[in-house]
């Protein structure tokens, strides 16, 4: 069975990370990929393993209607049975040639909880009718789609309601990552740490994920301020890249914290980084069920998250500690707390947890089989009607 993804872009980050590492681990789906726009980090890896990529790599403000002219002949080249597509835009497409191709599956994704209260309580007035706008036009095309898998609970209830999706057009699978521990030498951490300048005393927290609003970047750093005034050996590694970057490299510089917030860019060596950390930081407001918090439970990091049910749902009942999203005082105390906690207890509970739920093979396999139990159906039901006809 031939599976054709479109998807964004392939950036090493979220969505496009899982769903790439995802098509790694596939025996009996041929996966192929169009991403839409520029960004391909994991477009050599996938290569590498004989996966099949079609790179548009168009500007941003490229028309819809000049996208769907350029996927058309790929689709009718690739004949898949099924079409996947994972991110607003790359659902815009997929949705819109879904007339041309009746006769293939299209699959859409929940990856993001974008339309929830938490979001839109973030929102000025324009930003929120903007949101609102964007959110009846996804409602009004889903109906193109015949399934949706959601990476978690979570994410499928709000979008259900926000959605208006019959509950039965939608399966959860979360997202998987892998479960065996990698053999990480130290010399790395201690080089990375020489470049930098860090002492081996200091106590690193690390923070990975799209320098982005919605992330909670901006807390972190003034959280962190106030945190670094009373336990001055604390350093702040924030790994990732987005268009927030400059607001945050000049908010750390006007707070005089260039010596203890680093803003990593993107990095390709995350399991180095979550080797030399102490805690992992993740102050989000909304999130698709995220992988790098997934990574960073597996590889036993003791972590301080908000309490977004995203991310409650990543843990078992008192695995992390959590805190009010956008909450700067309360995050501080959770990062205070976290400084003399014992943690083995959650420590261990959380990764046993993690290994059960977020196994990439697992997940793999549960692709394939919703894949062919939904495609196996698709065909009965053509069979019978062209029986009654």
């Amino acid at each position: 069975m031939k599976v054709l993804y479109i998807i964004d872009s392939l950036v090493g980050y979220g969505a496009e990370k899982s769903l790439a590492q995802m098509a790694l681990q596939f025996k009996e789906v041929e996966p192929v990929f169009i991403h839409l726009y520029k960004g391909d980090e994991m477009k050599p890896i996938l290569e590498k393993h004989g996966i099949k990529i079609h790179s548009l790599n168009l500007e941003p403000k490229t028309t819809f209607k000049k996208i769907r002219a350029l996927v058309i002949p790929i689709v009718k080249i690739e004949k898949p049975q099924i079409i996947h597509s994972t991110l607003f835009k790359a659902d815009k497409v997929a949705r819109g040639i879904k007339k041309h191709f009746p006769n293939i599956l299209l699959v859409g994704s929940f990856v993001s909880n974008s339309y929830s209260k938490n979001r839109y309580g973030r929102l000025d007035f324009v930003s929120r009718l903007k949101l609102f706008s964007t959110q009846i036009r996804d409602r009004i095309s889903i109906s193109k789609v015949d399934y949706i898998i959601s990476n978690s609970q979570a994410i499928m209830e709000t979008n259900l309601h926000a959605l208006n999706v019959p509950r039965e057009k939608v399966k959860v699978i979360y997202r998987g990552r892998k479960i065996e521990k990698e053999d990480i030498s130290v010399e790395p951490q201690i080089n990375f740490k020489q470049e930098l300048g860090l002492l081996s005393s200091q106590i690193v927290f690390l923070n990975v994920g799209r320098l982005h609003k919605g992330k909670g970047q901006r807390d972190l750093v003034f959280s962190f301020k106030d945190l670094v005034q009373e336990v001055p050996n604390l350093v702040l590694l924030i790994a990732g890249e987005g268009y927030l970057r400059k607001e945050l490299e000049d908010l750390i510089h006007t707070l005089d914290l260039q010596d203890k917030i680093y803003l990593l860019g993107y990095r390709e060596d995350v399991p180095h980084l979550l080797a030399l950390a102490d805690y992992f930081i993740f102050p989000s407001y909304y999130e698709g069920l995220s992988g790098a918090l997934v990574e960073a439970i597996l590889a036993k990091i003791p972590c301080v998250v908000s309490n977004i049910p995203e991310n409650r749902e990543c843990f078992p009942e008192e695995g992390g500690l959590f805190f009010t999203a956008g909450d700067v005082k309360e995050l501080k105390k959770r990062m205070q707390e976290a400084l003399s906690l014992d943690w083995e207890t959650k420590l261990a509970e959380s990764q046993e947890y993690a290994r059960a739920k977020f196994n990439i093979r697992t997940v793999s396999k549960e692709y394939e089989d919703f894949y062919k139990e939904i495609y196996d159906g698709f065909c009965r039901e053509k069979t019978r009607i062209n029986f009654l006809l």
